[in-house]
């Protein structure tokens, strides 16, 4: 058997096992590439304790989701808001609904903060306690204590007896105009009322695939809202809003030049070659070589993101030139050489091309 031969049989017994790996793993595996797109960031050294608390900070917040419901009255702001909650009841997978606003959730509320009520206080307090004499503060606790207006306190006079953690309890309520009322939250003015729903979903906000499966469900919710009255309007805020906008356009964007590119390429080759059998059997070979290189990637890392994918996608177009050089050559009319002797002699050629576009995408692995 030739050397010819023996290279073919191995190429195609290798071509088997890539096809047979890639077919376990999306079929029998059902594997998912990962859509997250903050996983891409790089994690810096830092400080445990920071890391933890920048870590949950940053979790709470891509998670969060307002939703203001309103009308030009409360009655029919308050019916909205509760058919808007009850479609999202319907999918506890997703989402989580806070509860209703009774004088229990109040008091919980401040159950985190009553444990660091002596360090919690107002810049006036502060300064305050600097500058004042004892006997001021000796008589603002009497005055506290004896006086039936004093004001409301979030806890015992003997907890709290010059009034510090009280004061820097309504310094942070006049930070916001929302208001717990019948139950619910509520903002509003003269001429609308806002029933206020804060909503946490459980899949992460960047991931595209949770973006696909909540966005429906948002819709569903807001068509049930509008049921209540023609004047009912939804506003809603949230990083997942955001994050679902800007990958439906990545994606518009991706295939709009994908397509492009590929209509671009096939007339080029056709108008070269006069056939597309040319870009068939590039295509073939760099189909064979994207099934090894997904195989490689989660035989090594376990794990294979989607944008890696996408981005080993872009590649083809650097790919296919290789394959484009031999064929004219090889179609070339004073051309006496088979495939195999003229891939040996362009082979330097091709050789140092590879190796000056891995020198530029290695720079790119290099950097922080």
């Amino acid at each position: 058997m030739s050397r010819r031969n023996v290279l073919a049989w191995v190429w195609a017994v290798v071509v088997v096992l890539l096809l047979a790996h890639n077919a376990a793993l999306w079929f029998w595996q059902r594997i998912a590439p990962d859509t997250d797109l903050l996983a891409l960031l790089p994690v810096e050294e830092r400080d445990a304790m920071l890391q933890l608390a920048f870590t949950r900070i940053t979790d709470a917040l891509q998670q969060r989701l307002i939703v203001l419901v309103g009308a030009a009255d409360w009655t029919r702001a308050s019916r909205a808001a509760d058919a808007y909650g009850a479609v999202l009841a319907r999918h506890p997978e997703q989402f989580q609904v806070a509860d209703s606003v009774t004088d229990q959730v109040q008091r919980d509320w401040l159950t985190l903060f009553q444990t660091h009520r002596l360090t919690l206080l107002t810049s006036q307090d502060e300064a305050a306690l600097r500058t004042q004499p004892k006997e001021y503060w000796v008589d603002l606790a009497l005055n506290k204590l004896y006086s039936p207006f004093a004001g409301v306190s979030p806890g015992a006079w003997r907890d709290d007896p010059f009034g510090l953690f009280g004061a820097w309890v309504q310094a942070r309520a006049q930070e916001t105009p929302v208001r717990p009322r019948d139950g619910k939250l509520f903002v509003g003015d003269e001429q609308r009322q806002y029933v206020v729903l804060p909503l946490t979903l459980r899949a992460p906000a960047f991931s595209m695939s949770a973006q696909q499966a909540v966005s429906p469900v948002l819709e569903q919710a807001r068509e049930a809202a509008r049921t209540a009255g023609s004047d009912v309007d939804l506003v809603m805020v949230g990083v997942v809003l955001h994050a679902a906008a800007a990958s439906a356009q990545a994606s518009r964007e991706m295939s709009m030049i994908g397509i492009g590119s590929i209509v671009g390429i096939a007339l080029l080759t056709w108008f070269a070659f006069r056939s597309l059998k040319p870009i068939a059997w590039i295509m073939l070979s760099i189909g064979i070589g994207c099934l090894g290189a997904l195989s490689v990637s989660w035989l090594v890392f376990g794990r294979i993101h989607l944008l890696t994918l996408v981005f080993g996608a872009t590649l083809i177009g650097v790919a296919q030139d290789y394959g484009i050089y031999f064929l004219c050559h090889r179609l070339a009319k004073d051309s006496r050489l088979d495939s195999w002797q003229l891939l040996c002699r362009l082979f330097p050629a091709l050789l140092l091309a590879v190796v000056t576009t891995v020198v530029g995408y290695m720079a790119l692995a290099l950097t922080p």
